[in-house]
């Protein structure tokens, strides 16, 4: 009996001590699922936070404009976090799996309490599980050595996000900059080529202005070359008419002899030259009505085409209005939509400044919110720590109390495994709401990357939208251009007709000149004809008279012959045929000096037809020398053949001054046709002379536009030279900011790893 309650007492002894040895086993099973799920539970919401902060980063960065964000890095990211999680939840399932089989010890333990050999058996296997246990802690520090180690990697690959974001913040204002700058390089471009469009009319007005002067000075030398010529011409006529008188006075010391008037027929010719002069008067008086029609018929012609000029010119200059209005238009909307357009591109500028701005100060908050988790972080996980040590020197304590003592119940491991179920349930219950949240994050990460797809599609839209403005504008300025290089062709095409009508209009004006001055100088030989054609008619008058005078006392001379005749009747008959001789010798006579009157009057009037072509002085020495030379013996000593030569000779002489004289009435004709096309001419000239102060006032006006466009085009190189410094003001801003955000993200940096 002794013997058996001594082995049930040991045996008693032996089942509290395995009692006591699975509670140390529970609780140290417990405190180190505790503290492994724990650890897991802090990781997790570490590495939770750390998504959190590297999505809301990555967010911030699809804000402005770097939507790349290292996809491998969220999904090892991802990975690990699984991993956690699926290392806490075994290790949940190993802390069940150890209670139900500490529960089907405790059962076997109360059903089979009388084998020792079991507790024996028992005592090892719990032996094997401390060991185990021991293992497990030792895994248990090794998984939070990994665990700093890998919150240690997780920090530095969130400085090196950073500098990637940072880097895609410069890349980003890099590549804004390059835009305005390539925007500004083309507007520049255009502006030059507007400059040098400018530069080349410039060129031409000029080179138009020295060809007009050098045709100016061509002018003043053919004006001098001209009266040159004129003089040349006077010189020449007064060689000839010298030349013409030393003739005339060689001719009249020849004809000296040859010159005597015949009373019949210098009034035959008379009648003739009188009939002649009706005709030519009638003439006259019909050019000077074919003068005066055609002048009206000019006229009305002139006033035609000079409203038709007008009308013209009206055209043009209303064309001219409108292209320069259109032109004006055109500029003015070019350059209210580059104001537009540069300040658009200005707030735009001022916007995304704004958004910089506002993006920096995000970023330090996220900094300094970033460096606060961090602290805490790091002040979490020391004291994760310091509590792992503390658990681990309190767990090997145990262990060490276990392996001294003897487990003495069992109740604590069933309140153990009660809290153990509502840990469970609570970290179920953690990990559902984590997921969620997790979840909720991911819903709104995918909004806003859809916002920012959004935004993105409306800013190409924007661009495409300004691009095919820039196109328009761009078509419009070369239609513009082009309309402009019309009106120059034809405005130089006017001008060159300008010049040409004028050389033309002086050339015609030459003429006219010329042509009126002849004309002028016909008349005067008309009026000096009629002059010495009234002296000669008086003349012939006067010698008509002398010759009746003479042929009076021829007849009277005769009665006396006749009266002696018939007195002398009674004389003798042998007297008869003297007598009868002497008055045939008489007889002849009187026909002698009848034909040499006659030959006189046909020679006076050849004479006449010469003189009327020469002067009036040779016609008065000629005439002088005549009546000087002309002798009653040489009258009486010229025959019949010679009054015949000299007949013959003076119709020669008659028939080529007729000739003569019509030769000079169609030369007279030609020229007064000659001279109403010249003032036709120089009326039309004179119209178009009056437009020239209208062409020049638009050659003014162009000047002064194109003084005004350059100093448009001053002013715009200006405010591209003050935009170009604004903007250089401007990078060496960002610069110096970015800068000093880089500084002291380096020095935070350097703080953190030094702490």
């Amino acid at each position: 009996m002794d013997e058996q309650k001594t082995q049930v007492e040991s045996t008693d002894k032996h089942m509290l001590q395995a009692e006591e040895d699975t509670e140390t086993v529970v609780q140290v099973q417990a405190e180190a699922s505790i503290d492994s799920h724990a650890g897991g539970a802090t990781e997790a919401s570490g590495l939770h936070s750390v998504f959190t902060e590297e999505t809301a980063s990555t967010g911030e960065s699809s804000n402005d404009q770097s939507p790349r964000v290292l996809p491998s890095a969220r999904l090892q990211r991802e990975s690990l976090n699984h991993h956690e999680i699926v290392k806490a939840v075994e290790v949940d399932q190993q802390a069940n799996d150890n209670v139900n089989n500490v529960k089907e010890q405790e059962l076997s333990s109360g059903t089979n309490v009388s084998d020792s050999l079991d507790t024996v058996l028992e005592l090892e296997k719990v032996k094997k599980e401390m060991k185990m246990m021991e293992t497990a802690l030792q895994g248990a520090a090794r998984q939070a050595q990994a665990k700093a180690d890998e919150i240690a990697r997780m920090m530095n690959e969130n400085e090196q996000l950073k500098s990637v974001i940072e880097d895609l913040k410069r890349k980003s204002n890099d590549a804004e900059i390059e835009s305005l700058r390539e925007e500004y390089h083309q507007r520049v471009a255009t502006l030059e080529r507007k400059v040098y469009a400018l530069t080349k009319e410039r060129d031409t007005l000029r080179r138009e202005q020295s060809r007009k002067s050098d045709a100016a000075v061509l002018l003043k030398e053919k004006d001098e070359i001209i009266s040159q010529v004129y003089a040349l011409t006077k010189e020449r006529d007064t060689l000839r008419r010298e030349q013409s008188r030393k003739s005339d006075a060689a001719v009249l010391l020849k004809e000296k002899d040859e010159i005597i008037s015949q009373i019949r027929e210098l009034e035959e010719e008379k009648k003739g030259l009188s009939t002649k002069l009706q005709v030519e008067e009638n003439k006259v008086e019909s050019i000077k009505k074919d003068k005066a029609a055609t002048e009206k018929l000019l006229q009305e012609t002139i006033e035609k085409h000079q409203t038709e000029l007008a009308s013209q010119k009206e055209y043009y200059s209303s064309a001219l209005n409108a292209a320069k209005e259109a032109e004006a238009l055109a500029e003015a909307r070019a350059n209210n939509e580059a104001r537009a357009e540069l300040e658009s591109r200005l707030r735009e500028a001022e916007e995304r400044e704004a958004m910089l701005v506002q993006a920096l100060e995000e970023l330090r908050q996220t900094l300094s919110r970033k460096e606060q988790q961090a602290v805490f972080r790091e002040d979490m996980l020391r004291r994760d720590i310091e509590d792992l040590q503390k658990r681990y020197q309190a767990s090997e304590r145990r262990c060490e109390e276990l392996i001294t003592q003897v487990p003495e119940s069992t109740r604590p491991l069933l309140r153990q495994i009660e809290a153990m179920q509502e840990t469970t349930a609570r970290r179920a219950e953690a990990w559902t709401a984590v997921e969620r949240s997790l979840n909720s994050r991911l819903q709104e990460a995918e909004a806003k990357a859809a916002a920012a797809e959004e935004r993105e599609r409306s800013m190409n839209e924007r661009l495409s939208q300004t691009l095919s403005r820039i196109n328009v504008l761009e078509a419009q300025i070369s239609c513009l251009r082009a309309e402009q290089t019309q009106l120059s062709r034809s405005l130089e095409k006017e001008r060159q007709r300008a010049a040409e009508n004028r050389q033309e209009y002086l050339a015609a004006k030459e003429e006219a000149d010329t042509h009126e001055g002849h004309a002028n100088q016909l008349e005067e030989e008309i009026k000096e004809l009629r002059r010495k054609h009234k002296q000669e008619l008086q003349e012939a008058l006067v010698h008509r008279e002398l010759l009746q005078q003479e042929i009076e006392k021829e007849k009277a001379a005769r009665l006396d012959l006749e009266r002696k005749a018939r007195v002398q009747s009674a004389a003798a008959s042998d007297q008869t045929p003297i007598t009868r001789h002497n008055s045939a010798f008489e007889n002849g006579n009187l026909t002698r000096k009848l034909s040499s009157a006659s030959s006189q009057g046909s020679m006076e009037e050849s004479y006449y037809l010469q003189a009327s072509l020469d002067s009036s002085d040779s016609f008065s020495e000629r005439r002088n020398a005549g009546e000087v030379t002309m002798s009653p013996y040489y009258m009486k000593s010229m025959t019949p053949s010679s009054f015949e030569a000299a007949l013959r000779q003076k119709e020669g002489e008659l028939a080529s001054y007729i000739s003569r004289l019509a030769s000079l009435e169609s030369i007279r004709d030609s020229l007064a046709e000659e001279l109403v096309s010249m003032t036709a001419q120089c009326e039309k000239l004179r119209a178009e002379s009056s437009m020239l102060p209208g062409i020049r006032a638009e050659l003014e006006s162009l000047r002064r536009r194109h003084s005004a466009a350059l100093e448009l085009m001053g002013e715009r190189d200006e405010e591209l030279e003050e935009l170009r410094a604004d903007i250089v003001d401007l990078k060496e801003m960002y610069r110096e900011q970015v800068n000093l955000l880089v500084n002291k993200i380096q020095t935070m940096s350097s703080s953190t790893g030094t702490a």
